[in-house]
């Protein structure tokens, strides 16, 4: 598993980013290698007016220690880009 954070998105006066766990699985068998990959967003960064929410892929409010303990530094990049 790979958390990162994408790139911030301008809509409105909003910034949005998502953080995804992103996993790629390899397997080999009998001389052929299969390769399978997944996204899946685990959390939405929303910087408006100077303030910033997170909430979880379910909706749910998300603190900054939360945000930082699954990714950290994503709270301090999210603020910071333009």
């Amino acid at each position: 598993m790979t958390i990162s954070l994408g790139p911030m998105m301008t809509v409105g006066t909003a910034r949005i980013a998502v953080l995804t766990d992103c996993t790629i699985s390899a397997v080999h068998t009998k001389g052929a290698v299969f390769l399978s990959g997944h996204k899946r967003p685990l959390a939405v960064l929303i910087n408006q007016a100077g303030s910033m929410r997170v909430f979880s892929a379910t909706g749910t409010p998300m603190t900054r220690k939360q945000t930082e303990d699954l990714c950290p530094g994503a709270w301090r990049r999210a603020q910071q880009q333009r």
